[in-house]
């Protein structure tokens, strides 16, 4: 689980910050160190978290997703007013919300089938 949100994390962060839909701070020279512990820290583990409740806990997907939802998207706010994320403006917390959903769903359906696979072993 870990190594695919790590991989969809520095895709889509590298492409929003080079699109300049938002910046990452401290800024560094080099693009790809400016998101490197979210990219390969906080979003695998809220991901693993996230399928963990899920999967294992079994608690209902949709309090799940609510919670994350609004966990994530109410630290990206926090980051915001400390002035550790700016976004430009064509980018918002809705949208913010909109990626966080869609990665959800994406560590979602992603695991779904790699239990799927791994019970075929």
């Amino acid at each position: 689980m870990a190594p695919f949100v790590a991989l969809l994390s520095i895709t889509l962060n590298q492409i929003g910050m080079a699109l300049k839909f938002w910046t990452l701070y401290p800024e560094t020279n080099y693009l790809i160190f400016n998101s490197i512990n979210i990219d390969f820290g906080f979003n695998p583990a809220m991901a693993v978290l996230f399928t963990f409740i899920i999967y294992i806990k079994q608690w209902k997907r949709w309090i799940v997703y609510l919670g994350f939802l609004i966990f994530l998207t109410g630290s990206e706010k926090l980051a915001v007013i400390f002035n550790k994320v700016k976004y430009d403006d064509h980018w918002n917390i809705f949208y913010t919300f909109i990626a966080y959903l869609l990665g959800l769903i994406l560590a979602d359906i992603y695991f779904h089938f790699l239990k799927k696979l791994t019970k075929e072993l």
